[in-house]
């Protein structure tokens, strides 16, 4: 799953990658967005019981994207 999560931000411009690292922040409670870029996004650590709602985001986000 976290190889799809990868092709889902890659596929985003830059102001909805903001975005969506704000809302995995926000959603789950992590203290920066750099952090979740870095070890999460890039790094493809993104805890087992989140990468389903972080999908789900990213999919609604590429959706409503202009």
């Amino acid at each position: 799953m976290t190889e799809n999560i990868k092709r889902l931000f890659e596929q985003m411009d830059r102001s909805t990658k903001q975005q969506a690292l704000a809302c995995l922040k926000k959603e789950f409670d992590v203290k920066s967005k750099k952090s979740v870029r870095k070890k999460w996004i890039i790094g493809g650590r993104i805890p087992e019981p989140f990468q389903e709602r972080t999908v789900g985001l990213f999919q609604a986000l590429l959706r409503n994207k202009p």
